[in-house]
């Protein structure tokens, strides 16, 4: 195991804020995401205000842009490569 460096630290604890955020966000539009066949489809009011309580977001594949979301007590596997994409340059 590596020592961490407080830049490494922070960089990886913003990236999984950053993650929560992006999730809190999507809760309401996640099983959505995974059939959505337009990728330029914005949340609604109606769907944002909907998103309450804890959520992660876990990229388990970057290059396939397979993401996790666990929302309350839920688990959702879907593709999004353009949000992989947002959150790792979002981690930089």
């Amino acid at each position: 195991m590596e020592p961490v460096s407080r830049r490494s630290f922070l960089a990886t604890g913003s990236a999984g804020a950053l993650g929560v955020a992006g999730a809190a966000a999507l809760g309401p539009l996640a099983s959505a995401a995974s059939a959505s066949t337009d990728d330029h489809d914005e949340p609604s009011a109606h769907e944002l205000a909907a998103a309450r309580g804890p959520a992660l977001l876990q990229v388990h594949d970057a290059a396939r842009g397979e993401v996790e979301l666990l929302i309350e007590e839920r688990s959702i596997v879907f593709t999004d490569k353009r949000l992989v994409a947002r959150l790792l340059r979002a981690a930089k």
